[in-house]
C-alpha cells in the first residue's frame, strides 16, 4: 500500500497564500498584514460596533468595548510601553482579568513588543506554579510584566520570586486613554513575532513557542473558514485567555472576522457550569466550545430541572478541542439538552496544538462528529480495523493549506491508511519554533519522512499518535506517553477512563497512568486522587460504609485486568491536587512519574481508618 497522506502545495502572495489540494486551488487572502493593522481596521471600518462584552463576577452589570474604544485603549498602553521597551522585547501578560488581558495583548502588538501569556501563578502556595512562572520569566528574557484587575501579584511575588520584582512592572488598568496622542506607530511586519505560547508540558517542560503575525493570521483564517464563521455570529466564552484556545481560538478569531465576543471569568464556569449555558441563552450565542471535560461537567452538574430555562437553538456551532474528545460524552451532551434546543449536529470535534500555532484539522460543519467503531485488539497491534465495541472520534480532514502524514514512530517511513503512527503536520500557519533552542527546533519543525517519497515540505512532528482512515484524522494517543506491555500498546488515558467509574470517591479527570522501567520490565503504574468526603452521602453512595484504600485498590486492579488485559504493579491514591496538571487542565504524566519515582506524592489517608477514629 502507499503511503497516506493529506497533501497540499503553497505559494505565498503579498500577505495572502495560494493552496492546492488535489484538482482544487483555493485562494486565501488574509484582511490585514498582522494584528496591529487588523484592530486598526476594523476601529475605522466598523468603530462603533461591539467587540467584547466582559461579565464580570459578582455584578449583573455587563462592561462592552467597541472596536474604536479597543483600539484607542490599546494604543494608550502601547505609549506607556514604548517609553521603556524597544521593538521585538518581550513582556510578560500576568492577570485573570479579561478585560486587562486583551487591553495588554492589543498594547503589546501595537507596540511591537512580543507578548509572552501566562497563568498567574494562583494559589501562591503552588511550588510548582511559582517555578513555572520564574522559568519563563528568565527563558524568555522578558523586560515587563503587564497586569491589571483583581489582587496584586507584585508584592506577594516579591518574596519569593525577587528577579520578578526587578522588571518593570505595568498596571494597564491605570493608564489614560489620553495617552494614546504619545503612540506612535511601530514598524511591525508580518514576519515578526506577534506572541510566544509557552506549551502546556503535559509531557514534557514548558518550551515557548514562536508565532509570528503571518502564521497567526493565516491561522485564523484556517480556523474561520473550516468552521464557517462570519463576522455576523456571536462568540460566547469562559476559556482562559492565556492558554492559545481562548486566546487564539476566541479573543483573536472575535477580532478577524470582526465579529462580537461574550467573555465570562473562568472561575465562574468552573464554580457553576450552569452560567456558561446561560450566557449562551441570553446573548443567543452561535458558537461556543471547550475541551471535553466542559461537556462532562455541564451534563453531571446541571439538573434536568434546571435545563428547563435553556434556550440553545441559537449555538449551530459547539467546538471541543484542547483534550481527547469522548464519544460517551459527545452523547450525554447531546441527550441532556436537546430539549433546550441543542442539535447534536452542531457539535465540531477539532485537533490542534499550539506548535501548529492552534487549529490542525476540523470536522465539516453541521454534519456532526464522526464516530468510528473499531477493533481494540488491532488498535493496540498499531492497525485500525473498522468493527467492535471501541469508539473512536474524528477531528476533522486536512484542508485550506494543512498537510497530514502518518510515520511510524520509530523509522519515521509514511504508513498506508488504516496504520497508527505518529501524526505529522506541515502548512503556511504552523510556528516558527521554540524560542532560543535551534536543535530542538530543527528536530521538531522541520521533520523529513525517510525512505525515498517526494516529500519537498518540512513537516510538524506533533508526538501525537493518529490514523488516517477515508481522509479523516483519528487521534490514538501520545507517542511519548504509550504504556507498552508484552509488545502491545496501551493508551494511558484509556487506562485512566476505567480507573475513573471504579468509585465515586476518585476524582474525575484526576487521575494519571503511566510505566516504569524497573528490575529490567515494563511497570505499570496508576496514580489517582482520592476524595474523603465528610458526609458519606456526598459520595453518591448514601448509606454505603467508607471504603479502604486497599479495597479501591483492589477494585482499580481487577477493572484494569477485565478491560485492558494488564496488570497494573502498583497504584497510589493521593489527596485532590496532588495530580499535577498543565494550566489547561491536561494531566502531566512525566511530572506525576517523576513526583512517585522521587517520593514525593501526598498520600491520601485511609478512610476506614478515619471513620474509626471519628466513632471513638
Amino acid at each position: 500500500m502507499s503511503p497516506q497522506r493529506v497533501r497540499c502545495r503553497h505559494v505565498e502572495r503579498a500577505v495572502g497564500f495560494y493552496a492546492q489540494q488535489g484538482s482544487a486551488k483555493l485562494e486565501l487572502q488574509l484582511k490585514s498584514p498582522t494584528i496591529s493593522d487588523l484592530l486598526s481596521l476594523h476601529a475605522g471600518e466598523r468603530g462603533d460596533k461591539t467587540a467584547y462584552t466582559f461579565l464580570e463576577s459578582g455584578s449583573d452589570q455587563p462592561v462592552s468595548l467597541s472596536y474604536r474604544e479597543l483600539d484607542l485603549q490599546a494604543r494608550a498602553v502601547a505609549a506607556r510601553l514604548q517609553r521603556s521597551l524597544r521593538r521585538g522585547d518581550r513582556a510578560l501578560i500576568l492577570t485573570t482579568d479579561n478585560r486587562h488581558f486583551i487591553r495588554a495583548f492589543l498594547a503589546c502588538q501595537h507596540a511591537g513588543v512580543i507578548a509572552v501569556p501566562l497563568a498567574p501563578p494562583w494559589p501562591l502556595r503552588s511550588e510548582r506554579r511559582v517555578h513555572t512562572l520564574r522559568a519563563v520569566a528568565k527563558d524568555s528574557g522578558a523586560r515587563a510584566v503587564l497586569t491589571g484587575g483583581g489582587a496584586d501579584l507584585r508584592t506577594p511575588l516579591a518574596g519569593i520570586a525577587p528577579e520578578l520584582d526587578r522588571l518593570e512592572w505595568i498596571h494597564v488598568d491605570e493608564v489614560e486613554a489620553g495617552e494614546a496622542g504619545a503612540y506612535e506607530k511601530a514598524p511591525v511586519i508580518p514576519d515578526d513575532l506577534a506572541f510566544i505560547q509557552y506549551t502546556s508540558g503535559s509531557t514534557s517542560t514548558p518550551k515557548g513557542v514562536t508565532v509570528s503575525h503571518r502564521s497567526l493570521l493565516l491561522n485564523e483564517d484556517n480556523f474561520s473558514r473550516c468552521m464557517g464563521l462570519t463576522e455576523e455570529d456571536t462568540l460566547i466564552s469562559w476559556l482562559p485567555l492565556f492558554h492559545d484556545l481562548g486566546l487564539i481560538g476566541k479573543v483573536l478569531q472575535n477580532l478577524y472576522l470582526g465579529a462580537h465576543l461574550v467573555l465570562m471569568p473562568n472561575l465562574d464556569f468552573v464554580q457553576r457550569p450552569v452560567r456558561w449555558l446561560r450566557a449562551i441563552t441570553e446573548y443567543k450565542g452561535t458558537v461556543s466550545g471547550a475541551p471535553n471535560f466542559a461537556y462532562d461537567m455541564c451534563v453531571r452538574r446541571i439538573p434536568p430541572q434546571q435545563r428547563a430555562e435553556f434556550d440553545l437553538s441559537s449555538w449551530k456551532l459547539a467546538f471541543s478541542g484542547a483534550e481527547p474528545v469522548r464519544p460517551a460524552t459527545l452523547d450525554a451532551f447531546s441527550e441532556a439538552f436537546a430539549p433546550c434546543g441543542f442539535q447534536r449536529k452542531a457539535l465540531y470535534p477539532a485537533y490542534g496544538l499550539a506548535e501548529a500555532t492552534l487549529i490542525a484539522t476540523g470536522s465539516v460543519r453541521d454534519e456532526g462528529p464522526s464516530i468510528l467503531e473499531v477493533d481494540l485488539e488491532a488498535m493496540r497491534k498499531g492497525e485500525l480495523v473498522p468493527g467492535g465495541d471501541h469508539k473512536l472520534v474524528g477531528v476533522g480532514k486536512a484542508r485550506y493549506g494543512r498537510g497530514v502524514l502518518i510515520v511510524d514512530t520509530e523509522t519515521t517511513e509514511p504508513l498506508p491508511e488504516g496504520r497508527i503512527g505518529e501524526v505529522w503536520l506541515t502548512g503556511p500557519d504552523i510556528a516558527t519554533g521554540y524560542w532560543q533552542r535551534p536543535e530542538e527546533t530543527e528536530r521538531t519543525f522541520h521533520a523529513r519522512p525517510a525512505g525515498d517519497h517526494d516529500f519537498d515540505e518540512p513537516y510538524l512532528r506533533t508526538g501525537d499518535l493518529g490514523v488516517l482512515y477515508q481522509g479523516e484524522l483519528y487521534i490514538t494517543g501520545r507517542a511519548k506517553d504509550l504504556i507498552i506491555v508484552g509488545g502491545r500498546n496501551h493508551d494511558p488515558q484509556e487506562i485512566e477512563l476505567t480507573v475513573y467509574d471504579v468509585h465515586p470517591w476518585l476524582r474525575r479527570d484526576c487521575c494519571a497512568a503511566f510505566s516504569v522501567d524497573r528490575d529490567g520490565r515494563e511497570q505499570v503504574v496508576v496514580v489517582a486522587e482520592f476524595v474523603w468526603p465528610e458526609d458519606a452521602a456526598k459520595s453518591g453512595k448514601p448509606g454505603d460504609p467508607p471504603p479502604s484504600l486497599t479495597g479501591v485498590k483492589r477494585l482499580i486492579k481487577a477493572a484494569v485486568s477485565e478491560e485492558h488485559g494488564i496488570q497494573v504493579d502498583d497504584i497510589q491514591l493521593v489527596l485532590p491536587g496532588s495530580v499535577p496538571k498543565t494550566s489547561s487542565g491536561k494531566i502531566q504524566r512525566s511530572a506525576c512519574r517523576a513526583a512517585y519515582e522521587n517520593g514525593a506524592l501526598q498520600l491520601a489517608a485511609d478512610p476506614s481508618a478515619r471513620a474509626l477514629e471519628g466513632a471513638r
